[in-house]
Order: C-alpha cells, then sequence, then structure tokens
C-alpha cells in the first residue's frame, strides 16, 4: 500500500510539473522570446540611427569647413532677399563702366511661384526667388557686347531674359532687355555666419 501511495504522490508530481510548466514556464520563455526579438529589433534601428547620425556629423563638418569668404560669396551670389534699389543702380553703374548711354532702369516685380510639388501635391523643394528688372541702354555693337560681359561678371546673377535691338542712325543701337535676378530663404541665416 505504500508502493501504491508513493507511486500516486510521484504520477501527482509528475502532472504538477507538467501543469507548472505549461502554464507558467513555456509562456514565460515566449515572453523572454519576445523580448529579445525587441531587443535585437531595437539594436538594428539604433545601429541605423548610429549611422545617419555619423553620417550628418560628417556633413556638419564638411559644412564647417567651408571658408569664411566663400559662405560671404555664397550670401552675396545668391542673397536672402533682392534689395531691388541697390540692382537699379548696379544696373546703373554696369551701364556706365560699360560706356553705353543708360536711359533707364526699372524694377518690374516677383515671379509669383517659388515652390516645385512633387505627385502627391507636398512641396518638394524651394526654388529661387525671381525678381525682374528692365534695362534700356544705347550704344556701339561692342559697348553693348561688353555690357553683357559685364552682367556675366558682376558679384551676383543677373540673367538676361528677353532682348530686343533696334538700329539708330548714325551706327548706334538701342538694347531693351528684361532682366531676372535670385534670391532665396537660406538655412544659414546671417546670424549665423560670422565675418
Amino acid at each position: 500500500m505504500m508502493l501504491s501511495k508513493n507511486l500516486f504522490i510521484q504520477i501527482a508530481m509528475i502532472t504538477i510539473s507538467i501543469g507548472i510548466i505549461v502554464t507558467f514556464v513555456e509562456p514565460t520563455f515566449s515572453e523572454i522570446g519576445g523580448l529579445q526579438d525587441d531587443i535585437a529589433v531595437y539594436q538594428t534601428e539604433r545601429q541605423k540611427v548610429s549611422s545617419v547620425n555619423a553620417q550628418l556629423d560628417s556633413l556638419i563638418t564638411v559644412l564647417n569647413t567651408v571658408a569664411t569668404d566663400d559662405q560671404r560669396r555664397l550670401v552675396t551670389y545668391m542673397p536672402d532677399e533682392v534689395d531691388t534699389i541697390n540692382v537699379v543702380r548696379d544696373l546703373s553703374l554696369i551701364s556706365d563702366e560699360a560706356e553705353v548711354v543708360y536711359i533707364s532702369a526699372a524694377y518690374v516685380g516677383e515671379a509669383t511661384s517659388n515652390t516645385e510639388q512633387d505627385d502627391s501635391g507636398e512641396a518638394e523643394f524651394v526654388q529661387p526667388q525671381e525678381y525682374t528688372f528692365d534695362l534700356s541702354i544705347e550704344g556701339t555693337y561692342e559697348q553693348i557686347k561688353n555690357l553683357f560681359g559685364l552682367l556675366e561678371q558682376n558679384n551676383y546673377p543677373i540673367d538676361v531674359q528677353t532682348l530686343s535691338i533696334q538700329m539708330k542712325d548714325g551706327g548706334f543701337l538701342t538694347a531693351d532687355m528684361g532682366l531676372s535676378v535670385y534670391a532665396h530663404k537660406s538655412s544659414v541665416s546671417n546670424e549665423e555666419i560670422v565675418f
């Protein structure tokens, strides 16, 4: 009888052990496995973020190695804003330097759209803002050719959009042109650039 009682206890202990394994240990192992999977995903994502941060740091280093003179030239070449009065004055000075007869220069206005959109309709990037000007001059062929050379050498870009040349008496030419000057809102503010 003692033997059957011990056998019964052993069977009960095995059954309880199996119950504990099925109800407690197996879910715990599954939970631990899920946590390990989450840790692996986290480590992978952290490595990706670290590599992006390293790339960003290298780009910042490259940006910081741009010489101050080059930063100043960039801000001059493509300013945040266009001072329309200064552009008209510069056109007058360039005309004088080219030795053409300066008739008039005037600010016409700004272009209306300065954003490109992708297929989803969201703004993708900002194009430079275009400011248009009219310039009327008179001179010889060589003087007008010299004027175009000086426009190309200007500190900021002046693009000739339209040109109308007419012959006058005595070998002189009159030229009416539509010019464009560009500006953008820079990601680097003027306060951040130390001159």
